[in-house]
């Protein structure tokens, strides 16, 4: 039986069509992205000012060093850092208590050298701030030199920060 060669290759050649893949469609579409940063500041004590134990026989102040930071979405040219009076405050001296009712006197400085007291609603720092970079400010609580009463004191500033 003779096969003819040529529908042997017609049939071959439509076999291995059929088996191959077949090319993929394709098509694109746009996915939108957006966000909104705000202009914003955030505002944080990353060091308390912790005197740990007084001695009242001592015969200088006891200080305590402290961190105030500012970070911002946005450079601003100018930014106000304020200090309260603390809970406890007289007025015109800001006091720690303890549950007792005992007070113990403190200022805050602004420097290490003491010559900047930052007093009642005073300016702890005026100036500018860069974009998403932390400005860290020092401050430095003093303790005067007395006799105090034993026990645990405490007290808390509301820091303000003007924008």
């Amino acid at each position: 039986m003779l096969i003819d060669h040529k529908v042997s290759v017609a049939a071959v050649t439509a076999l291995l069509a059929f088996m191959q893949p077949a090319t993929a469609a394709e098509t694109t579409a746009d996915l939108g992205v957006s966000a909104s940063v705000l202009k914003s500041c955030n505002l944080s004590a990353v060091t308390a000012l912790a005197f740990g134990p007084v001695a009242t026989t001592q015969a200088t102040s006891q200080v305590t060093p402290g961190v105030v930071s500012i970070i911002c979405t946005n450079t601003k040219a100018a930014v106000t850092v304020s200090l309260g009076g603390g809970e406890q405050s007289d007025g015109t001296t800001r006091r720690m208590t303890t549950s007792g009712g005992a007070f113990l006197p403190y200022k805050v400085h602004s420097d290490l050298g003491h010559a900047n007291e930052v007093g009642i609603g005073g300016t702890l720092y005026s100036g500018g701030v860069t974009a998403a970079v932390p400005t860290l400010l020092s401050v430095f609580g003093e303790i005067p030199q007395g006799n105090y009463a034993a026990g645990e004191y405490s007290d808390t500033i509301v820091v303000t920060l003007t924008y």
